[in-house]
């Protein structure tokens, strides 16, 4: 879609850093490394920001603004477009060959990040950095103040981490079924050939398949169990009875309502309104699990219409006392800052497990191997309901 859509916008955006926005602002424009402080001081505060996003809900991101108001005084109006990755490419893309740029803040439109891990393989990763730089502003890793307190893996010139650290997927399970069943809790995908499992009900979103979430659970599964990835897709495909169902969130509720007993894969924040304590929702976090650490990442239009609304929003999401509140006052998201302590915070059952659960942080550009080994799954027909 990049390819075909974007063409014209690869090889002819320009933008700047932005100019100040703020009506009656005269104060001198902060000097990096920009602190939330000097950036509040800087913007009005009562400004409109535009946020695009593939989680496919916007009822996180009025939460965090909420807190991000609370904590710094200010009275930012979110506009949100929560919608698939591709979906949120599309209408990014569509506007900026239009010369109408909307969006201030992206997280994330896939079809750019894939397009750039893929031609960093093909092509080198300067040439994967020339796109990132038609889209996004530059050198958030050295113009914030954040470098400090963020992992390597979780901050590039053109994201930053800010939230939903921890694993980076579960395999959703209905705990009452299991136990009615007398079925062992799976502890990796390999676990489920055992004949116990055979036929078993196994939900899966039709309408998107994350060919970054497929790929891992395929590729890491099948280098443990010796046969190519293929194989082990189809062997895994014949062994369960997939379903569809018409998004993450409906299979994650089909699990939780007894409906089915399992879905192959989930991401946590997903999952989180269904794990609560009376529910028999339970999320398996299998061996070994990886997490793109730029799973959850916030990057700023180039040609964001409010850029340094967007650089008070992102500096202060990783601020302490607002990563400490994506604990208790935000829905779905849990922080991504690993310097901190959150047992102050009382996280409940499953949030705690999220944020104590090992996993291998892989870096942004590592995710085109299991990308390109999900999207064949899928182009073969493996998850074709």
């Amino acid at each position: 879609m990049i390819a075909a859509s974007g063409a014209a916008v690869l090889g002819s955006v320009t933008g700047c850093l932005g100019q100040n926005t703020s009506q009656g602002t005269e104060s001198k424009e902060p000097e990096p490394p920009w602190t939330t402080e000097a950036l509040a001081d800087y913007i009005d505060g009562d400004e409109t920001i535009t946020i695009y996003t593939s989680t496919g809900s916007s009822d996180e991101w009025y939460d965090v603004i909420e807190v991000i108001n609370d904590e710094f005084g200010t009275s930012l109006e979110p506009n949100v477009f929560a919608s698939y990755g591709s979906k949120v490419t599309q209408r990014f893309i569509q506007e900026r060959q239009a010369d109408n740029d909307k969006a201030d803040v992206l997280s994330s439109p896939s079809g750019i990040d894939e397009r750039m891990t893929i031609t960093a393989k093909e092509e080198g990763k300067e040439a994967a950095l020339d796109i990132g730089k038609k889209f996004f502003e530059w050198d958030l890793d050295k113009n914030f103040w954040f470098n400090d307190v963020l992992e390597d893996v979780q901050q590039y010139p053109f994201y930053a981490t800010a939230y939903n650290g921890g694993p980076g997927l579960a395999m959703p399970i209905n705990e009452e079924i299991f136990e009615e069943r007398g079925l062992d809790v799976p502890r990796t995908y390999n676990d489920l050939f055992d004949d116990q499992y055979e036929g078993l009900k196994t939900t899966i979103s039709s309408s998107y398949i994350a060919a970054d979430m497929v790929g891992w659970i395929i590729k890491h599964h099948a280098e443990e169990r010796g046969v190519s990835e293929l194989e082990w897709a189809k062997q895994l495909s014949d062994h369960l009875e997939f379903v569809g169902a018409s998004s993450h969130t409906a299979a994650a509720r089909e699990v939780r309502d007894g409906n089915a007993p399992m879905s192959l894969y989930n991401w946590p924040t997903v999952l989180g309104p269904f794990a609560g304590d009376d529910s028999p929702l339970r999320a398996v976090f299998p061996e070994d699990v990886k997490s793109d650490m730029n799973g959850s990442p916030v990057a700023i239009n180039k040609n964001a219409p409010n850029p340094w609304v967007a650089r008070f929003f992102l500096s202060a999401y990783l601020e302490e006392s607002v990563q400490r509140r994506l604990v208790t006052d935000v829905v779905r998201q849990i922080p991504c800052r690993l310097d901190l302590d959150y047992s102050a915070q009382d996280p409940g059952a499953f949030t705690q497990k999220r944020l104590n659960t090992a996993f291998e942080p892989v870096s942004f550009w590592d995710t085109w191997q299991t990308a390109q080994v999900g999207q064949e799954a899928k182009d073969k027909g493996v998850f074709d309901l």
